[in-house]
């Protein structure tokens, strides 16, 4: 097959054809022995210049395939050349390493609020669920270390009744249970707290005890100071005699301030137990917890006393054990005698309503002679000695009145 004449790059035209009429003007370098061979030839000093109709530059069909026919690059030539393809056919793992940006996922109307709702609704559902799980398990919760066999509760029911009737027997014997249901339930708090009550009643008969003598020994030790200052005839054997009175009347005391001691000794601590109540606990306990705070602060004296039998007011079933406690308060802080007619009218409408609560017959007569009236402090003990002929207080206060002018 013959071969083509050679040509030179620079008479290849941008469509294909030579220019002859510029290759004389061009020096050609062609090595010897080489001069077929159509890369051989090159201009010295080329220069690309640029075909003054632009449109040989225009966008233009995929190339096709070359007519049959010499190439001038030999055969790699005659293949056609494969299309361009625009960027947005690209290969999808080049798409990929094209587009190194995050991915952002867009909704369409109203799909990204409608997805927030939903969520919003299940998490208050979930919450609703959980709210009303609590409201359900409360009373268990509540009770769950309150719970008492029937027989314990009917031990600490029968020491209450025992504490009501108030002489010093029944009430010995309501400590005696108190005090082994303590030990064997621990946890009874209600047991615990009425063991404190019945402490303090005790305590407070003490108290009315050493009182009593105490209201013995003033108008002695008056008269003898009067007859001291004054030194009328025949004082000195008369201010003995008062002497000797007095200081009998302190020896009785002196046991009394000892037992005094010892049982606020005993109390003390199991009033910290009282008072340290947990969150929740059931509302009978909370009575007896506020019942036995506000008894032992009125018997002794103490500041939140009144604020303590208030709150008791507002617990408990009947007010009976506040106003107890409110003329405890009377008694053992001097209160002036305004509050204490007060008081005593009080315990007058409680002994109305539950006359079977002795204590207020006996509150009600030391009210009485405090406020020098006898009569009804005799009364009122006489009361309590027929519901109660046990009640040995009683006796030994109505063994101090003066001799009834209206008995025959």
């Amino acid at each position: 097959m013959a071969r083509a004449p050679s040509r030179s790059f620079g008479d290849i035209s941008p469509t294909g054809e030579s220019r002859p009429g510029d290759a004389g003007s061009r020096a050609k370098l062609v090595p010897e022995g080489h001069g077929d061979v159509p890369w051989a030839t090159s201009a010295p000093t080329s220069s690309l210049s640029l075909p003054d109709d632009p449109s040989a530059f225009a966008r233009t069909e995929p190339s096709r395939a070359a007519a049959p026919g010499p190439s001038l690059l030999g055969g790699a030539m005659e293949r056609p050349l494969p299309s361009r393809r625009p960027s947005g056919d690209l290969p999808p793992e080049l798409l990929g390493a094209a587009r190194p940006e995050g991915v952002v996922t867009e909704y369409g109307p109203g799909e990204s609020s409608s997805s927030t709702l939903t969520r919003v609704l299940l998490v208050l559902a979930v919450l609703a669920g959980l709210g009303l799980a609590g409201y359900l398990a409360y009373p268990a919760f509540r009770d769950r270390n309150t719970a008492m066999p029937a027989e314990a509760v009917a031990q600490k029911d029968r020491a209450v009744a025992l504490l009501r009737r108030d002489d010093s027997a029944s009430r010995e014997q309501a400590i005696q249970a108190l005090q082994s249901l303590s030990a064997t339930h621990p946890k009874y708090a209600e047991a615990q707290a009425e063991l404190a009550v019945a402490l303090t009643l005790q305590l407070g008969d003490l108290n009315a005890d050493f009182d009593r003598l105490r209201l013995q020994s003033d108008p002695l030790q008056r008269e003898m100071d009067q007859l001291t200052a004054k030194h009328p005839e025949g004082w000195r054997d008369r201010a003995d005699g008062l002497r000797d009175q007095v200081r009998d009347l302190e020896r009785e005391q002196q046991p009394l301030r000892v037992s005094i001691e010892a049982l606020r000794k005993r109390l003390d601590p199991l009033m910290v137990a009282v008072r340290t109540a947990p969150e929740v606990e059931p509302a009978a306990t909370v009575a007896a917890r506020l019942k036995a705070q506000a008894l032992y602060a009125s018997v002794t004296g103490h500041a939140d006393a009144l604020a303590l039998a208030e709150r008791l007011r507002q617990v408990e079933s009947a007010a009976a054990w506040s106003r107890l406690a409110h003329a405890e308060f009377a008694l053992s802080s001097g209160s002036p005698g305004a509050t204490l007619q007060t008081v005593s009218q009080e315990l007058e409408a409680l002994r109305s309503e539950d006359p079977g609560l002795m204590r207020a017959y006996v509150l009600g007569a030391r009210l009485a002679l405090r406020q020098n009236d006898a009569t009804t402090a005799r009364t009122l003990l006489d009361e309590l000695l027929a519901l109660n002929g046990k009640h040995e207080l009683a006796r030994r206060m109505l063994a101090q009145l003066p001799a009834d002018r209206s008995s025959p």
